[in-house]
């Protein structure tokens, strides 16, 4: 009676084909490579890399949080203070009938802007 050990594995073959080829592709692509000389340089001749402007695919605009110019900050509040906000932001959707509403963020950017205008006008006053 034979075992399953003894009989070959069907995948054995593949296995070393692949293993043969891999072996063949490393043989050829050394061979393949030409000589590479280093040119004597000095720091004056040194050429500056030059820095590509990433380019944005079409599609869906970066968000705040992706985007650099905004940082995310915490605030605590009350509980029924940020859903009065929230209710209130969604009746003036309702009431724009717009898809979407103005975000506690955007609220809270637009009262700090404000704020600090104030403040500068303020300050300006002799």
């Amino acid at each position: 009676m034979s075992s399953k050990r003894d009989q070959p594995s069907m995948f054995r073959s593949l296995l070393d084909k692949r293993k043969q080829v891999e072996s063949e592709e490393i043989e050829t692509s050394d061979e393949d490579q030409p000589a590479v000389e280093v040119a004597d340089v000095t720091p004056d001749e040194a050429i500056e890399p030059v820095v590509e402007v990433e380019r944005r695919k079409p599609g869906r605009p970066r968000g705040r949080r992706s985007n650099p110019d905004y940082t995310q900050i915490s605030a605590y509040i009350p509980l029924d203070l940020l859903l009065d906000i929230q209710e209130e932001l969604s009746k003036e959707k309702r009431r724009l009938r717009k898809r979407s509403a103005m975000t506690v963020s955007e609220l809270a950017e637009n009262l700090l802007q404000d704020w600090l205008k104030q403040r500068k006008n303020e300050s300006a006053k002799p």
